[in-house]
C-alpha cells in the first residue's frame, strides 16, 4: 500500500470519527434533558437522533428501548423457537402518509417475531387541554381536534358511546330523551368523549403534545401499543389524547422529510415496496447504559 493511499485512508477514518462524534454532540445539545435516553437510528437515508421522554411515558419508553436492545423474548413461528432479536434492525418504513407521518416497526411477515403483549397509553389529558376543550363550540361547530370526516364517524365515535352510557337503545328513547342528549353533547369535553371510547389518562405524567418531530406509538386502539411507532411531519392536535408520545427528533428531521418525499416520488404510496422502502439498519441508545424493561 502506498504512503499516499495510507494517508488518505487515515484522513477518511479520522474525519468519519469526527463527524460521528459531532453528530452526537449536536444531538445532545438539542435535547431538553441530556440525562434522557438518546437514540441513534441509522437508516438507508441517513442518521436520526431521538430523545426519549421517560417522565412522560415510562413504560412505553422502556419497551421501545428493550425491543431495540434485544432484551425482549419473542416467538419465532418460522423456527418454532424463542428469540431475542434487535427488533427494529432490518425493518423498513412500511406506512407513509404524505406530509403527515412515516411509520415503522411492523413485522416483516406473518411468521416474523413480534410482541404478543400490549402496553397501556401514557397521556396527560389535563395538560393537553382535553378537559377544557368541548366537543361543540359556542356556535355549535364540532371541534376540529376530533378530526371527524363524516356523520358516520360522529355517530360511531360520539353518539354510540353516549347512548350506551345513558342506556339509550331505541329510536323511541332518542325521541323521548332528546333534550337530555343535547345537553350531554353540549357539555361534553374531549376528554369525556375519548374516555367513552376507552382511552384512559394519567395527569401526573409530563405532557408531550403531538407536534412535528414527535415520535409516537402507533396502535389499533386504546391501550394497544406494541412496537410500531411513527414520526410526525406536522403538528397534529387531533392526535392529542389518542397517542402516546415517547420522544422527539433532535437531529435528522431532514432525513424523515426525505423518507416522506421519497414516497411522493414513487407515486404517493402509503405502502412502499421492499425495494423502495427506507430501511432501518439499527437502533441503539448512545448516551448511557441502556434502560431495562
Amino acid at each position: 500500500m502506498s504512503r499516499m493511499l495510507t494517508y488518505s485512508l487515515f484522513l477518511i477514518t479520522l474525519c468519519t470519527g469526527l463527524f460521528a462524534h459531532a453528530d452526537v454532540n449536536t444531538a445532545t445539545q438539542n435535547m431538553d434533558d441530556p440525562s434522557h435516553p438518546l437514540i441513534l437510528m441509522r437508516t438507508s437515508r441517513g442518521d436520526i437522533y431521538i430523545e426519549l421522554f421517560p417522565e412522560s411515558a415510562p413504560r412505553n419508553v422502556a419497551n421501545f428501548i428493550a425491543l431495540a436492545q434485544a432484551q425482549v423474548t419473542l416467538f419465532d413461528a418460522a423456527s418454532n423457537q424463542e428469540v431475542m432479536p434487535h427488533y427494529y434492525d432490518g425493518k423498513g418504513f412500511n406506512r407513509i402518509l404524505r406530509n403527515y407521518l412515516v411509520q415503522a416497526g411492523a413485522p416483516v411477515n406473518e411468521f416474523a417475531p413480534r410482541p404478543e403483549y400490549f402496553v397501556d397509553d401514557e397521556i396527560n389529558a389535563r395538560s393537553l387541554g382535553l378537559n377544557d376543550s368541548k366537543v361543540f363550540d359556542e356556535t355549535g361547530k364540532l371541534n376540529d381536534w376530533l378530526n371527524l370526516q363524516s356523520r358516520e364517524d360522529f355517530e360511531e365515535q360520539i353518539l354510540a358511546p353516549l347512548y350506551e352510557r345513558l342506556n339509550i337503545d331505541s329510536a323511541t328513547d332518542v325521541d323521548v330523551r332528546q333534550f337530555e342528549i343535547h345537553s350531554a353533547l353540549q357539555s361534553m369535553s374531549l376528554r369525556q368523549a375519548y374516555e367513552s371510547q376507552g382511552y384512559r389518562y394519567n395527569d401526573r405524567l409530563i405532557p408531550r403534545p403531538p407536534i412535528r418531530g414527535s415520535v409516537a406509538m402507533a396502535s389499533a386502539g386504546p391501550n394497544m401499543n406494541q412496537a410500531e411507532f411513527f414520526f410526525l411531519l406536522v403538528d397534529a392536535p387531533w392526535l392529542a389524547g389518542k397517542t402516546t408520545v415517547i420522544g422527539e427528533i433532535v437531529e435528522g428531521m431532514e432525513i424523515v422529510d426525505r423518507i416522506d418525499q421519497g414516497a411522493v416520488l414513487r407515486g404517493d404510496t402509503t405502502a412502499p415496496t421492499p425495494t423502495t422502502s427506507t430501511l432501518i439498519f439499527d437502533v441503539r441508545q448512545v448516551n448511557a447504559t441502556p434502560m431495562s424493561n
